[in-house]
């Protein structure tokens, strides 16, 4: 072993002093490896672990963790422990609770219980992975006792693909992801961007970033999806963009002053003169001059090798490959940005050249930057920014609460009329000492006593909302979002529900990247073939990727038997089908939007989801004795019957007594009767809310 370095001998001694309402442990934080003196000028290079009654945990370069006394750093270091400490999830954990406690003790309303395991497991995995713990998941963590048994917990969905899974059907809903719009335009590799951004863990700031200031075409940097979901439509996107990540709602401001705000159509204009260079499309002459005559070429090439071809030999296919191909994100600096013609206030005239301009915060400094659209994307994702941080941190509290500090969402502009105002201002600051790293402002949510007690079963109505009613004694409770069902009934069926993963780029890269002055006739026919039938299989038919595609409507898997496909649908979780799921997918039934509209989900009922759940293939299919649950309902693990282990793959608890006396008399010990039992507990309450 090796020797403590003799300056740190007379640190180790334990203190109480000064950091005594530093009562928290936790994880070792992502940031704080430097340099640490004493105030005898004494110094060591360690990594920040975490501060625990009065003692700043260390961690050597050879891996021991040594306690060192806060009364004995510098003063420049006691800063440092205390930022440190303020983006250490475990810290942040407690001042969220005291905040959330404080008020509820003003307000006079008793916290809700707290969550039994039971509950916790249950309620973690779906939050987190976005799907219910399987069988031996749930065993595991109710046999565990282990005494910080929920934050490990935490701490490893935090990690897994479930969690990359589940955090991109929320990122898609409010970005409005799709496969394909309706002009036949191909988003896979956007999609697979967030994916990427999300498993990588990128900061929130780079990730809006990247794509306010990608350049080039999506097989190219998917970033560019962003701007290229509403090509051809730069002003909506700008208030979209506004709306997002900044929770400022400007719409109408497009076309005359706003009504309701403080906002002018001038104050519009400004904003998106910083966006005025952006392009979509080469454009001009020249790239005209091109493009009909090597469109022509191509045609009578197509022609000459099939003369089979209708009267549109430059087929509708092809069409949408010169498109991908040609379709670029670009800033044009001769592009001159204008007020509209029919402009009609008296602070500029039609035609005006239009000077960019903030709609709040520090005054922007163009000739720092390459291009206005940099500094746009440098305004708004900057720490400075008065609404990005709070707009970011009321997104991911509803996330994980079900409501926001402040409803709706799009309007956060003044954090006094949070639900907790003390509370929410502290979330803002948080997300910026945690420098948008998403994933540990959840962590630090989850840990919480607050997020961990049981939801409340009944409101907040609108009233309490509107007038900042609610306290917070717990969660609201909610139902299963349409893919956490779906991923769920996956998680019962199948032995690995992230098996089949959608991967379609690299395909599609290979179609799209072409010079249209070189490519030929033949070539264009033969990359019309290949994506019309990637598009088919893959975007049309849902498939994950083109090679696991079949016409049958129930496939299994040679290997092991397991089903791929039923009732016509591919059994991958919601983030590896297209996006959206076709329209009569079970996900669409269950609220999964269109993504015409920011947030555009819906978890409200309707008979078409009762029926869906009484008689529909996918309750069928759960049912079927070579399904999962079945197997593990057979297995040897655990000290339960059949009846038990159903019991704990669905609700992720053991049967009550009574519960045991119904169910035994209307079971048979046939898997029949099983059966009967797998369908009625789907059809409970308590497995489509999460309490």
């Amino acid at each position: 072993m090796r020797q403590i370095p003799s300056f740190l001998l007379p640190l180790i001694i334990p203190s109480i002093l000064l950091l005594a309402t530093f009562d928290s442990s936790g994880q070792e934080a992502h940031t704080g490896q430097r340099k640490w003196t004493d105030k005898d000028g004494r110094s060591v290079e360690a990594a920040f672990v975490k501060v625990e009654v009065g003692n700043v945990y260390l961690k050597l370069p050879d891996g021991r963790i040594l306690p060192f006394p806060f009364e004995r750093l510098s003063e420049a270091d006691q800063e440092a422990a205390k930022r440190l400490y303020r983006s250490n999830p475990a810290g942040l954990s407690a001042q969220i609770d005291a905040y959330v406690n404080k008020k509820l003790a003003v307000e006079e309303v008793p916290p809700n219980p707290k969550t039994t395991d039971e509950q916790f497991v249950r309620r973690a995995y779906l939050e987190i992975t976005g799907t219910i713990p399987t069988f031996d998941q749930a065993l595991d963590f109710l046999e565990s006792t282990e005494p910080d048994k929920r934050r490990k917990l935490i701490d490893v969905l935090l990690e897994s693909d479930g969690y990359t899974s589940h955090s991109f059907n929320w990122y898609a809903d409010f970005l409005r992801l799709v496969s394909r719009t309706n002009d036949f335009y191909i988003f896979e590799h956007y999609i697979q961007w967030v994916k990427d951004s999300i498993r990588e863990n990128k900061p929130y700031d780079l990730f809006v970033e990247e794509m306010l200031t990608a350049e080039g075409g999506m097989w190219e940097n998917g970033a560019s999806g962003y701007f290229l979901r509403d090509r051809g439509m730069p002003l909506g996107n700008l208030a979209t963009t506004v709306s997002l990540f900044l929770g400022t709602e400007i719409t109408c401001a497009e076309c005359h002053d706003h009504p309701f705000e403080e906002w002018t159509q001038m104050d519009f204009y400004s904003l998106a003169g910083f966006l005025g260079q952006r392009q979509d499309r080469p454009t001009g002459k020249p790239y005209s001059g091109i493009m009909t005559r090597e469109t022509s070429r191509i045609e009578a090439e197509q022609r000459a090798k099939d003369p089979a071809l209708g009267a549109d030999g430059f087929s509708q296919p092809f069409r949408q490959l010169v498109a991908a191909n040609q379709s670029k994100v670009w800033d044009n600096p001769e592009r001159k940005f204008v007020l509209p013609d029919d402009y009609k206030y008296d602070d500029g005239k039609p035609g005006d050249t239009v000077v960019p301009r903030v709609l709040f915060g520090k005054d922007v400094d163009l000739s720092s930057y390459e291009t206005p659209r940099m500094a746009f994307a440098d305004w708004l994702t900057s720490k400075d920014n008065p609404t990005f941080a709070k707009t970011l941190a009321n997104r991911l509290w509803s996330r994980a609460f079900g409501i926001g500090q402040i409803e709706p969402l799009d309007n956060v502009r003044d954090g006094k009329h949070a639900q907790n105002p003390e509370l929410f201002f502290f979330l803002e600051q948080a997300i910026k000492d945690l420098d948008f790293n998403v994933k540990e402002f959840l962590r630090a949510i989850y840990y919480s006593e607050a997020w961990q007690r049981r939801a409340t079963l009944e409101g907040p109505t609108l009233a309490e909302i509107d007038g900042n009613g609610y306290h917070f004694p717990g969660p609201v409770l909610k139902r299963m979002t349409s893919q956490q069902l779906w991923d769920s009934f996956l998680t019962l069926t199948v032995p690995d529900p992230l098996r089949h993963r959608r991967s379609v780029t690299d395909e599609l890269g290979q179609i799209f990247n072409f010079d249209i002055e070189k490519v030929s006739g033949e070539d264009s026919i033969g990359r019309v073939a290949l994506l019309n039938n990637l598009v088919m299989r893959t975007v049309n038919g849902s498939a994950p990727y083109a090679s696991v595609w079949a016409s049958e409507s129930t496939v299994t898997d040679s290997s092991d038997g397991s089903l791929v496909k039923y009732a016509g649908s591919y059994l991958a979780r919601a983030s590896e089908l297209a996006q959206p799921a076709p329209a009569a997918h079970f996900l669409r039934a269950w609220g999964q939007g269109d993504r015409a509209l920011v947030d555009g989900s819906s978890e409200n009922g309707s008979i078409p989801q009762i029926l869906t759940m009484i008689n529909g293939p996918f309750t069928q299919m759960l049912v079927k004795p070579d399904s999962l649950i079945f197997k593990n309902a057979g297995s040897e693990r655990g000290t339960g019957d059949k009846m038990e282990k159903i019991f704990l793959s669905i609700l992720s608890r053991h049967p009550q007594g009574k519960e045991k006396a119904i169910c035994a008399k209307a079971i048979r010990n046939d898997d029949e009767g099983y059966g009967d039992l797998i369908w009625a507990l789907v059809n409970t309450r308590e497995f489509l809310f999460i309490r």
